[in-house]
């Protein structure tokens, strides 16, 4: 069965490259018109290249001031059907070697952001017919990594905002949590980039997953929008793994 989007507008933050570009096309092409929220530019060329179906605006996601202003500009004229909170950043270091501006940036970016964005999003998508807030969080939210203390506290902190919204506003709004592993983004790259053994970096990332490889960013965008769906209707207040197996090998 073919998952449409008509007549539907979606608010994606983070939608210029990795996770959030890879939705923001699978949303279009199903047929939704696609607002994307990112303090990158290149979020211009995917608005371009989609000029009829999509728009940029340029946010710091983390500024309660810019967030407000756009959410209410977006939701007054075209208003929100779905929210897909994916903006975030990945930083390391455990609690004692993360310095406190480090600690407050991540948190900011990944989860002041998902608040400030529910909070000026949901009067709106609570007008909609069926609205859908999908936020996406880690298996880093699930089980940890080590040197990653802000970043793990982060993606788990969103699991409880997510039962949170789905309570709070339940029947009509559903909010769900997706929890990819690794994904083939320029995170992921940058990380890459920056290991000494290239080789060997690789070999222990795709070893976690029981499917031996990353995801690709279009393998979670494809949850993403399954789980945002009339075809997921029943589905609300729980995170969905998509991390290729990771935790379950002894």
């Amino acid at each position: 069965m073919e998952i449409e989007f008509n007549n539907k507008t979606v608010l994606i933050t983070g939608g210029s490259n990795g996770i959030g570009a890879a939705a923001a096309r699978l949303y279009i092409e199903s047929g939704a018109r696609v607002i994307i929220l990112d303090i990158d530019h290149i979020g211009e060329q995917i608005a371009s290249r989609y000029s009829d179906s999509c728009r940029f605006i340029k946010c710091d996601l983390s500024d309660a001031k810019e967030v407000e202003k756009a959410i209410l500009e977006i939701g007054f004229s075209e208003g929100i059907d779905i929210l897909v909170n994916n903006a975030g950043i990945q930083t390391y270091g455990t609690v004692v070697d993360t310095t406190e501006e480090l600690w407050d940036k991540t948190i900011s970016v990944n989860l002041k952001a998902q608040f400030l964005c529910a909070k000026y999003a949901i009067p709106f998508l609570l007008n909609s017919f069926e609205p859908v807030i999908v936020n996406v969080s880690s298996v880093n939210g699930i089980e940890s990594q080590a040197n990653g203390a802000a970043y793990v506290t982060s993606k788990a902190a969103i699991l409880g905002l997510t039962k949170s919204i789905a309570v709070d506003f339940a029947p009509k709004l559903r909010c769900i949590a997706v929890c990819p592993g690794a994904v083939d983004t320029p995170m992921l790259q940058t990380d890459y980039n920056a290991a000494e053994n290239k080789l060997q970096f690789m070999s222990e990332i795709n070893g976690i997953h029981l499917l031996s490889r990353t995801a690709t960013a279009e393998e979670v965008a494809n949850f993403i929008l399954f789980l945002s769906s009339s075809l997921a209707s029943f589905a609300t207040g729980h995170y969905y793994r998509v991390d290729g197996g990771i935790g379950i090998r002894i």
